[in-house]
């Protein structure tokens, strides 16, 4: 007889009504096998046309069971086509679309107060879009032009550009289309960023009043593609060329890059397929070889094994897992049981779930150095042969909506964690030190959008954004504009330390951090990353501010990062252009990555399979395990948890929103509404050990609710 779980016995049942639509789905919850479970009801009303007009989780389903007037967590009001006119979400506001007779959106304003409007040619495509905060003026925030606007002998018909959106003016700056292949690949492409990093460009009318707002740089790529359309060859804009090679079923077998005046390297020596499209092995440039073994019948990761030439194995990760496919246990072969001040630690880690398989606890292993947790900085870097290790245990306790209510860790340092969420929302932010936020309080912290507007807790954020520590500022589009690291200033944010973003649609093109190093003189220290196709460009250097006269100095260090994957692993090509400290080895450094089940960055290898760094990290992000061969290498590493980017904020970037591992949760709400629960801040449902989040807008992994029954019968067929 199979052993009790908290899910045992908690089936899911969806009520429907005469038009078989779903109204009700119940739920039962417990957080362990022995607890009561708890009945959790979720609410559909359906109206004349057969489409959701209210929907309550079950928090809010209960509260509007006691008090009709309890609000619902999403209210939609259609158009008669169909379309939604109006949207009103407790988490992430109210938002109004007005379509035009085409079905095309035409007019939009939210509770913030920004209105934006998007114009149209003959054709239905977009040409231009205007952007007003609330009290604000209008600009024009995006222009585009198409490629069968010039002259029949502009080049563009033997281009493949006819039809095509060849230059879009945004908020990034500026991006070009200059050759496409016939299947579709761009052949070569520019970009032009905008001449301020912290500009909100209102593009003119005329092509020559735009080119004032941008740099006169170009970074332009180049490629050659095969006949499907695949890349063969990619020569960024600094000259980096990334090569690929292909098998008979189109997929890469096979990957070199050869620097700016450098000699070629290969990446990736050869890939092995299973029948079922899954990895078997890789063969790494650097001589690792990296096997991988799954589940016949479920096709779940079970191994992951990296070893050296010289038979060194550097990982060795296997998976145990339930009969729905959450994982119960990581462990590591590889790390051998060590002892500190009486406890003994090895490279097992433990999870287990609630009956809707949210994570309730963990186990694991953390640096005896982790007594504090700062939400922004890592813990202090430890040796690779350090024994200084403690065991940790970390519970965490939600509420009927899935947001957490405590975090209880025990390990090198004690500590809970509290939060206070809205009673109407899924808002929740980190309870103070005082206890005294209320759920009250809450709505102080947000936006009217449900965008967080201060990262640490304390007092709720009050008149303008730039009089707080560690202070958000969105932009019209929700995309976060800055962050205040040191504030100086409650009127001028130019007075404060700070990082700023630009973005060109949904991708951050352009980040800045800026800190001041001598008020007397005006002396700033700058460090940016420009993100180009295939790589990053990271410059550092100081300038002189003084009123609106900037005076930069020399570029101190200027470092291209080629970027790319081979296979599973994360490939980054470090070249440095000037400024290479000296404990790096040498120019070029290529760096290899062993990640795990999630995509979270594990190890870091070097040309001769030498581990740079090795990390482990908690449940929900936050580094438990650092260590690495040198400090100066390990300042280099910037790629962490879930394959991730980690700022200076101490914020994971994901493409759509950033997420603070430290709250558990995201900073903003879901841009792509209710697509993965009511619950707009919700990471991965809280299960971030089984599921991974790929661009901030929708968990992915196996959809555990959805094949339970399947599962069983699987499961039961070979007991």
């Amino acid at each position: 007889m199979s052993e009790m779980t908290a899910a045992t016995g908690t089936p899911v049942v969806s009520v429907r009504d005469n038009r078989g639509i779903p109204v009700r789905t119940l739920n039962w919850n417990r957080e362990e096998a022995a607890a009561q479970l708890r009945l959790l009801v979720s609410h559909n009303l359906i109206n004349d046309d057969s489409r959701v007009s209210e929907s309550r989780d079950p928090r809010l389903f209960t509260a509007w069971s006691a008090d009709d007037t309890t609000v619902a967590n999403l209210c939609n009001t259609p158009s008669l086509a169909g379309q939604v006119l109006k949207r009103e979400s407790t988490d992430s506001g109210w938002q109004v679309v007005v379509f035009d007779a085409a079905g095309r959106p035409v007019w939009m304003t939210d509770g913030r107060g920004t209105v934006q409007s998007l114009s149209y040619d003959e054709l239905g495509r977009q040409v231009s879009g205007s952007e007003q905060l609330s009290g604000g003026a209008v600009r024009v925030s995006w222009r585009g032009e198409y490629g069968d606007a010039g002259p029949e002998n502009d080049g563009s018909q033997d281009n493949n550009l006819r039809g095509m959106c060849v230059a879009q003016y945004d908020d990034g700056g500026l991006q070009v289309v200059n050759s496409v292949a016939l299947s579709g690949t761009v052949l070569s492409g520019s970009q032009q960023f905008l001449a301020s990093a912290e500009a909100q460009p209102d593009w003119p009318e005329a092509d020559s009043d735009r080119q004032a707002l941008l740099e006169a740089t170009k970074y332009t790529t180049i490629a050659l593609s095969d006949a499907l359309g695949a890349p063969l060859v990619q020569t960024d804009a600094m000259g980096h060329q990334l090569a690929w090679q292909y098998d008979v079923s189109g997929r890469i077998c096979s990957q070199a890059v050869t620097p700016a005046g450098g000699s070629k390297q290969t990446l990736l020596e050869s890939v092995t397929w299973s029948e079922a499209g899954q990895v078997l092995e890789e063969v790494a440039g650097n001589g690792v070889t990296t096997v991988y073994s799954y589940e016949p019948e479920t096709q779940w990761l079970v191994t992951v094994t990296a070893q050296r030439t010289d038979n060194t194995v550097l990982q060795a990760l296997g998976y145990g897992y339930d009969n729905t496919g959450n994982v119960l246990s990581v462990s590591d072969g590889t790390v051998a049981s060590r002892y500190w001040r009486n406890q003994a630690t090895d490279g097992v880690r433990m999870f287990s779930y609630d009956a809707l398989y949210q994570l309730v606890n963990a186990t694991g292993r953390e640096n005896a150095t982790n007594t504090v947790m700062p939400y922004a900085s890592l813990p202090a870097m430890a040796q690779p042969d350090s024994s200084q290790y403690v065991n940790y245990t970390r519970t965490y306790l939600y509420d009927d909506s899935g947001n957490l209510q405590t975090l209880t860790h025990t390990g090198a340092g004690n500590f809970t964690r509290k939060m206070t969420t809205e009673t109407t929302s899924s808002r929740s932010v980190q309870q103070n030190d005082g206890g005294a936020q209320s759920p009250d309080d809450v709505a102080g912290w947000f936006d009217s959008n449900g965008n967080l507007r201060q990262l640490q807790a304390g007092s709720p954020p009050s008149g303008s954004l730039t009089a707080q520590q560690d202070a958000l500022e969105w932009g019209g589009s929700d995309n976060l504009q800055s962050v205040t690291l040191l504030s100086r200033s409650s009127t001028d944010m130019s007075q404060n330390d700070r990082e700023v973003y630009q973005y060109s649609g949904s991708s951050r093109v352009r980040k800045q951090t800026r800190t001041l190093v001598n008020g007397g003189s005006g002396l700033w220290a700058v460090d940016e990353v420009r993100y180009l196709a295939g790589m990053e460009l990271r410059r550092s250097w100081q300038e002189t501010v003084s009123g609106s006269s900037v005076t930069p100095g020399a570029v101190t260090e200027e470092l291209h990062v080629v970027t790319g994957q081979a296979g599973r692993a994360g490939i980054r090509v470090l070249h440095w252009e000037t400024g290479m400290p000296d404990d790096i080895p040498a120019n070029d450094q290529v760096r290899w990555s062993v990640d795990d089940n999630i995509g979270s960055l594990s190890l870091e290898l070097d040309v001769e399979g030498q581990v740079i760094s090795r990390e482990e990290y908690y449940p929900f992000g936050g580094t438990a395990v650092w260590s690495a061969r040198s400090e100066v290498e390990a300042d280099y590493k910037v790629v962490r948890y879930s394959g991730k980017e980690r700022d200076g904020t101490g914020l994971y970037y994901y493409g759509h929103r950033y997420y603070a591992p430290w709250l558990c949760r995201w900073v903003s709400a879901d841009p792509a509404s209710e697509v993965d629960g009511l619950n707009l801040f919700r990471m991965v449902r809280n299960n971030p050990v089984s599921f991974s989040d790929y661009r901030g807008m929708l968990k992915t992994g196996e959809d555990f609710s959805c094949c339970r029954r399947a599962l069983h019968a699987v499961r039961h067929r070979r007991s």
